[in-house]
């Protein structure tokens, strides 16, 4: 059992054993606010202040049973005793989970029981940094998290296109400048063409000026356009690999402990959010910054007085956008939490919708549905709120500064003091400033949607393997087959092993069968061979090299898996075949399919081998799907053969057709077999037992049988379920 927290010195020194549990929580005795220590050990339960005060303390043989009481907000872990309930600690709704485990742990330990396993994904997480908690699906932390960093690392994706980023740069910089060119040519019109000392040359020329500006900020824009959709095409391209590299490279322990469906997003979603903020946001800001310096510099230059006027609501802008900032970002932060849960929700339902028909909860999962779905609305209004909230505000605030220009400047023009082309052209280029001031906290709601995106994709790619690749790996060619557990011990939970202590030895060539009681570890044994997990303690050895040393794909090339529940690709039937050799020709295809007994069934498709299997392949019946599984493995030709189950759920004579094809997959290949009934491994070399994650009998069937141990109770067991069955069905 593993400790959850870290004990505080001044407390673990004055330990007179080592925690079984300890956790800290949020309230104290009295129901304040506080911190405090619940460690349990294998004699008593203690509470003790962070300081290192024992506060009380309770021996486990006076207890009775334990239990948590959940109330509004918070609950009590409470210990019963042959004088009353005691209190033993108060926590807030947060740590629910955790002290409702402590309690089923008190309770065990007092009766002597089998002690609980403690699966991390029900505790709550906190920042290793600030302590502040993680929510469920991240490890980011919004506090710490750090957006400077974001930013770079993000801005290194465009570098391999920084040639024509930087083109579509000097296109921007142009661009800018020529927009800021038409008001000043209205002022040269309406103070210089204008008037009527001047010939209409000089008209005719202001319009040409004026046109060709137009057709060059079309052609500018035009290519600029291009530029910007074909860099946005590639980073999305590579963003999208590396972030489904990344999650080919992770170990099945951590899609174990999260939803499959939250990184369908991840992978979508958050890589365009990433891109519209390399390609299209920071293009932007930077040619609004310029065009801001720009029209600075023209406007001080026609009139500074009128100028100042006008920007005298600039600051107050800045500010507000500023203090946005933050709050927006822990908005979208709360809007991606509920659209996780959103997203999990929909998987769930939709990967079981068969149990929900089933049990007719149709309308519970669209209630759980609904009030998700709410969430989200809540958020999404309190977002956009926010942002249609803010833009009147700024535009009016804006306004101000134009009314500022017009009644100051309208009477410098009256009075003659001012031109009017001047004041025309100021209060175009303050609109044109304005615009992008106006825009800041729609920047703002950007950049924190891309920010918080980029943490999540990193959060993926930061994630290293629990079952790392092998920096020198050995050479091993084609192994004969032999493997070997050294004193292996693994638990899916570090603290609660499955398999324990387990030594076997098995030669080239011959057929392991897997028996034991549901829960014993046979699927874990078998995942462990094919290194899905590795070892907590000791080895395993394949042909005397630690799996290790072994690089993963020269050992997936030589493990063949059939399954129980077997995946079938939305393609064709040749395609699913041939999925390990993509290589392969039609007559090896053929070959595997006849030797797996699924050739007749495929040549009376109507496309054949071409006949598309549809999603998880449903067209087929479930003996259909085995034997293309065992045809897959066939062509894989593996000198390690895993079988888990794989004539289970199917009738007589498909299980029959499935032995004969087994029987020949088995030929000249170290075999390891899970079987649902017992008789199907009467052919195996020898027997392993598990119970208990523990090997218990080894020997062939008919020496397991003469011992009457657990092989002997598991089949006499078996056969009273066959006589029941044939009774009822009498």
């Amino acid at each position: 059992m593993a400790i959850l927290e870290t004990l505080p010195n001044q407390i673990r020194g004055q330990l007179q054993q080592e925690p079984v549990f300890s956790a800290k929580t949020d309230l104290l005795h009295n129901g304040h606010f506080g911190e405090q220590w619940t460690v349990i050990t294998e004699q008593e339960v203690a509470v003790w202040e962070s300081g290192g005060a024992l506060l009380r303390s309770l021996r486990l043989d006076q207890v009775t049973e334990a239990r948590s009481v959940n109330g509004v907000g918070g609950g009590m872990l409470l210990a019963d005793t042959g004088s009353g309930p005691v209190v033993i600690a108060r926590y807030t709704a947060a740590l629910s989970a955790m002290f409702g485990f402590a309690a089923k742990l008190l309770t065990a330990m007092a009766k002597g029981e089998e002690r609980p396993a403690v699966s991390e994904k029900e505790f709550p997480r906190y920042c290793p940094s600030c302590d502040n908690p993680l929510s469920e699906g991240t490890q980011v932390c919004p506090v710490c998290k750090s957006s400077g960093k974001a930013i770079a690392r993000m801005l290194k994706y465009a570098k391999p296109y920084k040639l024509q980023m930087a083109g579509a740069g000097i296109l921007l910089v142009l661009t800018t400048l020529i927009e800021l060119i038409p008001p000043y040519l209205t002022k040269i019109m309406i103070d210089d063409v204008l008037q009527p000392k001047n010939a209409g040359q000089s008209l005719l020329m202001v319009v040409i000026g004026l046109g060709v500006t137009a057709l060059l900020l079309s052609v500018m824009q035009t290519v600029r356009g291009l530029i910007g959709v074909w860099v946005g095409s590639k980073l999305m391209g590579d963003l999208r690999k590396d972030i489904y590299s990344a999650l080919m490279r992770l170990s099945l322990a951590f899609f174990d402990r999260r939803q499959t469906s939250q990184f369908i997003g991840r992978v979508n979603s958050d890589s365009e959010a990433m891109r519209q903020f390399m390609t299209d946001g920071v293009i932007w800001v930077s040619g609004e910054t310029l065009r801001v310096i720009a029209i600075f510099v023209i406007m001080f230059g026609l009139d500074w007085k009128l100028t100042l006027f006008a920007l005298l609501p600039m600051p107050f802008m800045v500010t507000v956008s500023m203090k946005l900032w933050p709050k927006i970002g822990r908005r979208w932060y709360q809007q991606w939490r509920a659209i996780f849960r959103l997203n999990v929700l929909v998987g769930d339902s939709l990967q079981g919708i068969r149990v929900v028909k089933a049990f007719g909860q149709e309308a519970t999962e669209m209630s759980r549905y609904a009030e998700a779905n709410r969430e989200v609305v809540r958020n999404n209004i309190r977002i956009e709120g926010m942002w249609q909230g803010m833009f009147p505000l700024f535009a009016f605030i804006a306004g101000l500064g134009t009314l500022m220009i017009w009644y100051f400047g309208g009477q410098s023009v009256l009075k003659d003091e001012l031109q009017l082309g001047t004041l025309m052209a100021l209060i175009a280029y303050l609109t044109m400033l304005f615009g992008p001031l106006q825009w800041v906290s729609q920047m703002i709601n950007w950049a924190s949607n891309a920010l918080s995106a980029a943490d999540r994709v990193f959060e993926i790619m930061d994630t290293p393997s629990e079952v790392p690749e092998v920096r020198e790996p050995a050479a091993i060619g084609t192994i004969r087959g032999e493997v070997e557990f050294q004193k292996v011990t693994y638990g899916y939970e570090k603290h609660h092993p499955v398999i324990k202590d387990v030594n076997l030895q098995v030669k080239a060539g011959e057929m392991i069968g897997l028996v034991g009681h549901s829960g014993a570890g046979k699927s874990t044994f078998i995942n462990m061979i094919c290194r899905f997990y590795d070892t907590d303690e000791g080895a395993i050895l394949i042909d005397g090299v630690d799996l290790r040393r072994i690089s993963q794909s020269d050992l997936r090339k030589q493990i063949g898996v059939v399954l129980q529940e077997t995946f079938l690709f939305d393609g064709t039937i040749a395609e699913n075949i041939a999925y390990s050799k993509p290589d392969a020709t039609p007559e090896e295809i053929m070959r595997a399919a006849k030797i797996a007994n699924a050739h007749d069934f495929i040549v009376r498709l109507p496309d054949g081998y071409d006949t598309r299997v549809g999603e998880r392949g449903h067209r087929l019946s479930g003996g259909e799907k085995q034997r293309v599984s065992i045809a897959r493995a066939i062509i894989h030709d593996p000198r390690i053969l895993i079988l888990d189950e794989a004539t289970a759920s199917v009738d007589t004579e498909t299980e029959r057709q499935i032995q004969e094809a087994i029987t020949r997959l088995v030929k000249g290949r170290t075999t390891f077999a899970i079987a649902h009934r017992l008789s199907t491994l009467r052919n195996a070399d020898r027997l392993v037992v598990l119970e208990r994650g523990k090997i218990v009998e080894v020997g062939t069937h008919e020496e397991l049988l003469s011992q009457k141990g657990a092989y002997h109770k598991l089949v006499e067991a078996q056969q009273e379920l066959s006589k029941i069955k044939g009774v009822e069905s009498a």
